[in-house]
């Protein structure tokens, strides 16, 4: 007879005792830890932008015309980006809640209709 809970395995998560490097990161000095996560988010940030500016040189080279359908498509590709992150972010919230209730199944549904959705 199986006497291990269906669904629910959580011997690979840590008690609510133990500390991972995560939380503490947001447990310790909130400076490091503010800098320490938006570091990421800085560098991805930049990067897009240095890909606008060097896509709109490029594309300078070709005419007015085909700088200005570049000015035209930016808002509607800045939404779908704007969609991606969002479905992201809700994404890893929900993915963390369950983790954090220790619903390993829960959290592969969620993983699974997130990729599903986009």
């Amino acid at each position: 007879m199986n006497t291990k809970p269906s669904g629910k395995d959580i011997s690979a998560v840590p008690s609510q005792n133990e500390k991972t490097k995560g939380v503490e990161t947001l447990l310790g000095d909130p400076k490091k830890g503010i800098i320490k996560l938006a570091l990421p988010m800085i560098a991805a940030m930049s990067m897009q932008t240095i890909y606008n500016l060097v896509d709109a040189v490029w594309v300078s080279g070709l005419g007015a015309d085909a700088l200005a359908a570049i000015g035209f498509v930016f808002p509607f590709f800045f939404m779908a980006m704007a969609l991606s992150n969002g479905l992201g972010v809700g994404a890893g919230s929900a993915i963390s809640r369950r983790i954090g209730a220790r619903d390993k199944v829960g959290a592969d549904n969620v993983a699974v209709h997130t990729l599903i959705i986009t």
